[in-house]
């Protein structure tokens, strides 16, 4: 984190609990965690976010209408810059698999600890793509 700037990290998973411990995770190291329980509302925050969002975390199977590869897509055409964590307890989605193997995206398999959560995110966000 650079000093005196809050990271701004938008975190998805249609699992309530989990949403709201990654959140309370991610606030007790000082990054700023906006929680949203479908692709929808992650959209919609997006869309009336002025402020910048540096990470997406999502989760991979969330909700009928868009996975979070779909979800990561239509984030990167508003936000050309964002980074991408996946979290998932199973990958078979071939798009994730491809883009974490190339760099493009983190992965991180459910359950974790907190310890891992908080040192994925400091890896995902020191990552420059080359």
């Amino acid at each position: 984190m650079i000093a005196g700037k809050t990271v701004r990290i938008l975190v998805v998973d249609d699992e309530e609990p989990l949403l709201r411990l990654m959140g309370t995770i991610l606030e007790s190291e000082g990054y700023s965690a906006i929680l949203a329980a479908n692709s929808d509302q992650a959209l919609d925050i997006s869309a009336a976010c002025r402020d910048e969002i540096e990470l997406l975390i999502t989760d991979v199977k969330m909700d009928p209408s868009m996975t979070g590869y779909q979800l990561a897509q239509c984030l990167r055409l508003m936000r050309v810059e964002i980074k991408v964590l996946y979290i998932s307890g199973y990958v078979e989605d071939e798009m994730v698999r491809w883009e974490t193997e190339t760099g493009a995206a983190g992965f991180m398999q459910k359950p974790f600890t907190p310890e891992a959560l908080l040192s994925k995110v400091q890896a995902m966000l020191a990552y420059t793509p080359r």
